[in-house]
């Protein structure tokens, strides 16, 4: 039988940092496809002077993808550990109450 007043904090889950990571890269990729096909700051030039101009577009995209995707599965580690430490506190009813 498990102890309820454990004050032991839970892991984080292997799950909950494989979805942040997804999150992120998803999140990376559409933002960096946005730059590349929108030309909003000249990226699309930029990356289209090369002599394989697919190359380095994909490379960017990927790039972008995984800097953001490790970027959340850190946040996400860390905000899973932070809320994993807190400590249920039973809330009283005012008085008279029940």
């Amino acid at each position: 039988m498990q102890d309820r007043g454990s004050r032991e904090p839970e892991k984080v889950s292997p799950r909950q940092v494989a979805v942040h990571f997804t999150m992120g890269a998803a999140l990376g990729t559409l933002g960096s496809l946005y730059l590349v096909l929108s030309d909003a700051g000249g990226v699309h030039h930029l990356l289209a002077a090369g002599a394989a101009p697919p190359t380095p577009i994909a490379v960017f995209v990927a790039l972008c993808a995984c800097t953001v995707a490790i970027g959340a599965s850190l946040t996400g580690v860390i905000f899973s550990a932070i809320e994993a430490e807190r400590v249920p506190t039973r809330r009283h009813p005012p008085h008279g109450r029940r």
